[in-house]
Order: C-alpha cells, then sequence, then structure tokens
C-alpha cells in the first residue's frame, strides 16, 4: 500500500477486502473507499466519504491505497458579453 500516515488529510482511494464475501472469480469480494484521510491507528485507518460517512478499514483488509488528485470542479458556463 503506497499510503502512510504522511498521508492524513489528503483525498484517497483505498481497495479493501470485504471478509466474509466472494467476489465473482470465487476469490475475496473487494470494494473501493474515496475519500479524505482522517485517521491511522495501530491496526486501521479511516477514510471520509464525500457523503460524510466515515468508514474504518483495518490494515489486514487494506489490499491496495494511494492518494488521488482532488475532484473536478463543475464547468460553469460564460454568460454572453453584453452588447
Amino acid at each position: 500500500m503506497q499510503l502512510t500516515p504522511a498521508h492524513l488529510g489528503e483525498r484517497v482511494v483505498v481497495r479493501r477486502i470485504l471478509p466474509g464475501e466472494s467476489g465473482p472469480s470465487g476469490g475475496p469480494a473487494m470494494t473501493d473507499v474515496l475519500g479524505v484521510l482522517e485517521e491511522w491507528g495501530q491496526d486501521t485507518i479511516r477514510v471520509r466519504r464525500a457523503d460524510g460517512l466515515l468508514v474504518e478499514i483495518a490494515l489486514a483488509d487494506a489490499v491496495s491505497g494511494k492518494p488521488i488528485p482532488p475532484p473536478p470542479q463543475p464547468h460553469r458556463r460564460r454568460r454572453p458579453a453584453p452588447e
């Protein structure tokens, strides 16, 4: 995993195993969590998603993780110049 405690406060994506669930290939099921890395503990990390939910992830279940750039800003339409 590329993430370290130095990434606290940054936007990240973490791929984690869903314990007890099987994926389509028969291996473990996995999912991604996208948000801001808020906490780094001895055994867990916490990522706050855009909807406000704080997701706790066991480091043992984290398959990969990396910092990612901020979300794109919505395009604003320019108003035509007044004549």
